[in-house]
């Protein structure tokens, strides 16, 4: 409804450019004191003790400040190659830099959740509630990983007459 298909892309400016090319020199070039392989190791590690499917409040909050740490920790971050081709260090390090964000988005938004639906299993709030979380979650990470949270009502259509509307209902086994 908003994109028109086919349409055209706006060109990039030159400053949105340049502002690109200089996160990216940055990185290249980032001579702390933390390797990018121990800052990943740390989300991986937090996110699998934290966010995994059975959750409590007690259990996202921990995990929540461990990523909000590594998120902080990413500004000692450490690059050892500087060249441009086949650069492995480089290319984890820009992974991880979208990694940390998307940590604390995940953490963020299952706090906020009080509800179990599919794999998010919150142990505190066992039941389903579609009146109140019949809602997508969005979220936007500022650079220092503050995070704001809004809601996007589901839409419950299809895009054409062929298919039906699938109500949700709960999983039972």
């Amino acid at each position: 409804e908003i994109i028109t298909p086919g349409g055209a892309h706006p060109e990039a400016t030159g400053a949105s450019v340049e502002r690109i090319l200089e996160t990216f020199d940055a990185l290249r070039h980032a001579d702390g004191g933390t390797p990018t392989a121990d800052l990943r190791l740390e989300l991986q590690r937090a996110m699998q003790k934290h966010a995994a499917v059975f959750r409590t409040q007690e259990t996202l909050q921990a995990g929540l400040e461990r990523v909000r740490a590594a998120h902080q920790a990413f500004r000692d971050v450490r690059v050892t190659d500087r060249s441009m081709i086949w650069n492995t260090d480089l290319v984890e390090t820009l992974e991880l830099r979208n990694l940390l964000p998307q940590g604390v988005a995940t953490l963020e938004s299952a706090l906020n959740r009080l509800e179990s639906r599919g794999a998010h299993a919150r142990e505190d709030y066992p039941e389903r509630n579609d009146e109140a979380w019949m809602r997508h979650t969005v979220c936007w990470i500022a650079p220092d990983g503050q995070c704001r949270i809004d809601y996007r009502d589901v839409r419950m259509r299809t895009l054409d007459d062929e298919v039906e509307v699938v109500p949700p209902k709960a999983r039972v086994y």
